[in-house]
C-alpha cells in the first residue's frame, strides 16, 4: 500500500536533495532488461537489493518467469557461470535465460564456491522479490524500446499484477529534443516516463543520469503522493567555492593527449559517505579538433556527461560526479581536454557541490566568445591556473 509522504517534497526538505534522491531511490526495484538502472541507483548513492537488479533478462522470458513464480530459478542444477568478454564472471539461468553479473572478475574466486554462493544468494533474494510483488511495496521498472511493441509491455504488466498491487513503470527514450516532464498514469498500476537515451547495449554503466534522476523523482512523487523534489542547482550546496569567472584552456602537449585543467583536494575535508559533483559550462569553438572535454572529481567517477563535441559555438554543461576516496591524500577536480596545443576552449560557471548531478542551472547570459580560438601566443600569456 502506498504511504503519503511528504519529506523532501517541494524543496528537498531538511534532509536535503541529494538524501532525499537517495531515500526516493530505494523504493525502486529493476526488472531486468540489462544493467542501466542498477547503476542509476548506485550512481545516485543507494545499493537496494533486488534479485534482478544487473541481470539481462529477455522480456519473454520474464513474463514467464512471473507467471509461474520463477519456480525453477536457482533450483538444482539451473546455473552456470561463464566469463564475460570483460573478464567477469556472470550467472545464468538455464530455466528463464538470465544473465546475472556477479561482480568477481574471473581468477577472483573459485568458480565452485562463486556458484554455491549464487545459489544462496538467489533463493533469498527470489523471496523477497515475490514478497515485494505481493505486497505493492517497490516500483518496477523496465524499459521499453523504441521497436519493441506495446503488446508485450501490456503481457508484463499483467503478469506482474497477478502477483498483487505492484507499480510497473514503463520507461521509453525521448532524444536529444529531452526535458524535464511529468511520469504519466496510464492504466492501472501502470505509469509512463521518459529519459533522453538510454546506455549503450554493451555499456550499460554509462547512464545518461540526469533525466533518469527527474524520472525517479517524478514516479516516487505520483505513486506516493507526494511532492517533487527540487532540483536545481541551488539544492545541491556547494562543497567548495570557485571563483566560476570566464576562463580560457588551451592544450599542453604536442601531440594529442589529457591536458588536466584542475586542483587537488585533500577528501579529509569532505564527508566520505556524500557524492560530490563538479560543473562547468563550457564552449567549444569551430576550431576545435580534440577528441574529447571532460569533468572530474576525483579519479573514480560514478555519473558524467562530457561534451558534445558536435555542438560548436554555443554554451553546454559537463560535469562528474564521484565519491572522494579517503585513503588518498589529494583528489582533483575541474576540468580536461584530450588534444593538442592547437585546441583550445573556454568554460565559465565552475562548481563543486554535493550530490549525484549538478542540477538545472540556466545557460550562462554572457557575450558569445570568439567563433575562433585566440592563437597560442596570446593564451601563453593570459591562461590562468584552473580554477
Amino acid at each position: 500500500m502506498a504511504q503519503h509522504d511528504t519529506t523532501g517534497a517541494e524543496t528537498g526538505g531538511g534532509e536535503g536533495t541529494a538524501k532525499a534522491l537517495a531515500r526516493r531511490l530505494h523504493a525502486f526495484r529493476s526488472l531486468g532488461d540489462n544493467c542501466e538502472f542498477g547503476f542509476v541507483q548506485r550512481y545516485g548513492g543507494v545499493e537496494p537489493s533486488g534479485l534482478l537488479r544487473f541481470s539481462y533478462t529477455p522480456l519473454e522470458d520474464l513474463i514467464r518467469g512471473l507467471r509461474c513464480g520463477f519456480a525453477d530459478f536457482g533450483g538444482p542444477g539451473d546455473l552456470r557461470l561463464s566469463v564475460s568478454a570483460g573478464g567477469t564472471y556472470y550467472c545464468h539461468s538455464l530455466a528463464y535465460n538470465i544473465w546475472a553479473n556477479t561482480g568477481h572478475p574471473a581468477g577472483s574466486i573459485a568458480p565452485e564456491a562463486l556458484l554455491e554462493r549464487e545459489y544462496g544468494r538467489l533463493a533469498h533474494l527470489k523471496r523477497k522479490f515475490l514478497d515485494e510483488l505481493a505486497d505493492g511495496s517497490k516500483i518496477l521498472v523496465r524499459k521499453l524500446g523504441r521497436d519493441a511493441p506495446d503488446s508485450g509491455f501490456a503481457r508484463l504488466a499483467e503478469a506482474v499484477r497477478a502477483h498483487g498491487p505492484a507499480t510497473l513503470l514503463c520507461v521509453t527514450e525521448a532524444g536529444q529534443a529531452w526535458r524535464p516532464e511529468p511520469v504519466r498514469r496510464v492504466g492501472d498500476h501502470l505509469i509512463a516516463g521518459r529519459v533522453r537515451r538510454f546506455a549503450p547495449a554493451e555499456q550499460a554503466w554509462e547512464p545518461d543520469l540526469e533525466p533518469w534522476m527527474h524520472l525517479v523523482d517524478g514516479a516516487y512523487a505520483l505513486v506516493h503522493g507526494a511532492g517533487p523534489t527540487r532540483l536545481g542547482a541551488e539544492a545541491f550546496p556547494e562543497a567548495l567555492a570557485l571563483s566560476g569567472r570566464l576562463r580560457r584552456h588551451v592544450g599542453r602537449h604536442r601531440e594529442p593527449a589529457i591536458s588536466a585543467f584542475t586542483r587537488t583536494v585533500d577528501p579529509a575535508g569532505f564527508d566520505r559517505d556524500a557524492i560530490h559533483v563538479f560543473s562547468s559550462w563550457v564552449w567549444i569553438p569551430e576550431d576545435f579538433s580534440g577528441t574529447r572535454i571532460f569533468a572530474a572529481a576525483g579519479y573514480a567517477r560514478l555519473g558524467w556527461r562530457d561534451a558534445d563535441l558536435s555542438r560548436r559555438g554555443c554554451w553546454q554543461r559537463v560535469w562528474a560526479a564521484g565519491r572522494l576516496r579517503p585513503e588518498v591524500t589529494a583528489e582533483p577536480i575541474g576540468l580536461g581536454m584530450v588534444g593538442t596545443r592547437r585546441d583550445g576552449f573556454w568554460s565559465i560557471g565552475a562548481r563543486f557541490a554535493v550530490g549525484p548531478i549538478p542540477g538545472d542551472a540556466p545557460e550562462p547570459a554572457l557575450p558569445r566568445p570568439p567563433a575562433r580560438f585566440p592563437g597560442q601566443n596570446l593564451l601563453a600569456r593570459l591562461r590562468p591556473r584552473f580554477p
